[in-house]
């Protein structure tokens, strides 16, 4: 037996397991793991993996046939040949695997009859597999025994199996399990960056395409598929530049009919999701969105019948409601509510006639998708990084603690639970978000291509450069929590500044280097918090008690911390108070605004909303609101870096890759200076003017995964 990470490979019984859950593995991906394993850390050349895979008399293309085995091989273990977690490729040569193996005590005789002769490994595997065969049949002559001469007795369940939904390329997520449980419809983001919306029978070949948006479309984005009760339509979300709507489509294929436009007053906010959800009697669809004149989200009701529509929640200023979820049985509508500008979420359980909601869940932490309610109305299952990364966890509807569901790894997101046949769906990700840097000649021309500046696994984002350049601040996952970190200007030696074990980000040096300013969400609001580099845990720096407080940044002087907060109305303002005194923040602006951050000319830049085209100003007396661009491609306030003469900003409004633009203030002109990756986003610009640090997602893994006998 071999252990490793959360694996279990078993060469007597032909099983590799996680968490004791068995996952499927094909016979050659079995064969070249075991392989691998015997010889851990060391060199396992191409051509001697060919002769432990194929017979001597085996005529193929041996390098296409291993470059499917090792690519499936990594899908099944969830592993990147870009950032390897098991499998590292020395181009050319062969493979190595590179995790901590923790043999048990028979390992090391496996070993040794495995590396006798491949051939004996395979017979030897053989001959198990029929021992296991006849005892399997033992087993079922006693429980036969048990069940029908001792009355009624509980058989055990089955074991749960773990396998792909599909082989195809490109990321997958967001599964629905049609009304008999017996096929899935998921959507599918290419590498061009199309998407589509697919069905598959499971234990089919070929899925079906009902949709497909290419990058010739633009911004364009289908996702979220849901069953309609009788099985015969699909419904789904299309975004494109100009407007997000549900649409309708035959589950066989066919025309889509749009049925419902949302009214939102910005494009997107913080940890938006859109599923949607079918009334179990089919007459009705639930959604989330704005209600007039409101930037908060809420559940509506859509009538199929006649498509009236009315709300049945009201979040409080400032929060949002999301992910709608019919239960089974048609009595209820389970649904997150998120605080403030995002990422600090709950459940909530509310009549689907109507009602006041009960809060389900009590963590204050993100939940990535929508929920999914088990066959018999009685719990939900959830994403949730309620215990450091994400991972799905099974509650009562009625309230209570929640467990987690164990087998299934991390990286897991987007439940879905079939009708009938035992069965659950969700989407296993891996997505790896690293900080690279573009050099100025000037500042409207680069010095050369990007360049990986900082790397990691998981999510490294949102850097800020220290006053004199030698330092950076930004905002990593690598620990399992977004934490704070700081490394050298050249990227050089990361160190963890935060230990919050929470979501902390933004974070902003002061113009001194002593502190570094961040936000924190410690109970359910997001507060500015304060660190320094005495090894004392980070301070709350209060600011506006029961408000948001967030993006916090300085003035010049070190005088002045700049946020954004809610405390005025459900939309954020622009706000400062002293440093390091305190005392009563001042409001500057009264028609929105967020992300300010103080210009060498002495005025407050930011932007009115999370998704505006638009940056202001204002002075840091307050006095009026100016606006000083409009309309040129910006889409965040985080796709922006302000500079003395203009701003840097990253535009995905061009085909294929995003694009780094310089608008100057005085010219009002917008140069091109270069093409990044898809992804980009979160520039921050050199004290000096001569370099640009920015994050971009490298790499997206999802594979939408089945697990088989679920309860």
């Amino acid at each position: 037996m071999y252990r490793f990470d959360s694996f279990q490979l078993d060469p007597r019984s032909h099983e590799l397991r996680r968490d004791g859950l068995r996952i499927k593995i094909p016979e050659q991906c079995f064969v070249v793991l075991l392989t691998l394993l015997e010889r851990p850390g060391q060199l396992v050349t191409r051509e001697e993996l060919r002769k432990a895979v194929w017979p001597s008399d085996t005529f193929v293309d041996f390098d296409t046939g291993l470059n499917k085995i090792v690519k499936q091989l990594r899908q099944i273990l969830g592993d990147s040949a870009d950032a390897p977690s098991f499998i590292e490729t020395a181009p050319k040569l062969g493979y190595r695997f590179i995790a901590e193996i923790n043999p048990t005590r028979n390992s090391s005789t496996l070993r040794v009859n495995a590396g006798a002769t491949r051939s004996k490994s395979r017979a030897a595997i053989q001959s198990v597999g029929l021992g296991v065969l006849v005892a399997a049949l033992l087993v079922g002559a006693i429980l036969f025994f048990r069940r029908f001469f001792r009355g009624h007795s509980a058989i055990p369940f089955a074991s749960s199996e773990l396998v792909p939904l599909t082989g195809m390329q490109g990321a997958q997520d967001y599964p629905a399990f049609s009304p008999d449980g017996n096929q899935v419809a998921f959507t599918v983001h290419n590498a061009d960056g199309g998407t589509g919306i697919y069905t598959t029978l499971i234990g089919g070949e070929k899925p079906l395409r009902l949709t497909n948006m290419s990058s010739r479309n633009g911004n364009w984005e289908d996702c979220c598929p849901v069953w309609s009760p009788d099985g015969r339509s699909i419904a789904f979300n299309r975004r494109s530049e100009l407007e997000h709507a549900i649409y309708l489509i035959p589950a066989l294929g066919g025309t889509p009919k749009k049925i419902y436009t949302f009214n939102d007053p910005e494009p997107w906010v913080v940890g938006e999701t859109r599923q949607t959800s079918w009334s179990p009697d089919g007459k009705t669809l639930a959604v989330s969105a704005a209600p007039l004149a409101s930037s908060s989200r809420a559940i509506l009701l859509i009538s199929l019948a006649d498509f009236s529509q009315h709300f049945v929640t009201s979040p409080g200023a400032s929060d949002s409601d999301w992910s709608p979820a019919f239960s089974p049985d048609g009595r209820f509508i389970a649904f997150r509510r998120t605080a403030g500008p995002g990422l600090v979420d709950d459940l909530y359980v509310m009549p689907s006639s109507g009602g006041e909601p009960r809060r389900v869940t009590s963590d204050n932490v993100y939940i990535p998708s929508a929920p999914a309610w088990t066959p018999n109305s009685r719990e939900i299952i959830f994403t949730s990084i309620r215990g450091g990364l994400t991972t799905l966890w099974r509650i009562p509807f009625t309230g209570g603690t929640p467990r987690r569901i164990e087998g299934i790894g991390t990286s897991a997101f987007s439940p879905s639970i079939a009708p009938k046949g035992h069965r659950m769906a969700f989407t296993s990700a891996f997505a790896n978000q690293n900080l690279w840097a573009v050099k100025f000649t000037d500042k409207t021309h680069a010095a050369g291509d990007p360049q990986v500046f900082l790397t990691s696994k998981g999510m490294n984002a949102l850097a800020h450069f220290s006053a004199d350049g030698k330092r950076i601040a930004f905002e990593s996952s690598r620990s399992g929590y977004n934490e704070i970190w700081t490394a050298n200007s050249d990227g050089s030696n990361p160190v963890q500044l935060t230990f919050l074990n929470g979501d902390s980000g933004t974070p902003r040096w002061s113009n001194d280097g002593r502190h570094v300013a961040f936000d924190y969400r410690p109970r359910g609001r997001s507060e500015v918090y304060i660190a320094d580099f005495s090894g004392a845990p980070p301070k709350l720096f209060p600011t506006n008690a029961g408000a948001d407080n967030f993006v916090p940044s300085w003035s010049h002087d070190g005088k002045w911390i700049y946020f954004a907060s809610t405390k005025a109305s459900e939309r954020s303002e622009v706000w400062k108070i002293p440093f390091p005194s305190g005392g009563p923040p001042i409001q500057l602006t009264t028609h929105g605004g967020m992300a300010p951050v103080e210009s060498t000319d002495g005025f407050v830049y930011y932007s009115r909303t999370q998704g505006s085209d638009e940056v202001w100003r204002i002075s840091p007396r307050g006095e009026e609101e100016t606006l000083v661009v409009k309309g040129v491609g910006l889409d965040c306030w985080c796709h922006l870096a302000l500079a003395p003469q203009g701003i840097y900003f990253i535009s995905d409004r061009t085909a294929g890759n995003r694009t780094l633009f310089f608008y100057d203030f005085k010219s009002r002109e917008r140069s091109s200076i270069a093409a990044l990756g898809r992804l980009a986003g979160n520039p921050a610009l050199s004290p000096d003017g001569k370099s640009l640090i920015y994050s971009q997602v490298d790499l997206i893994d999802e594979t939408i995964m089945l697990v088989n006998n679920f309860r």
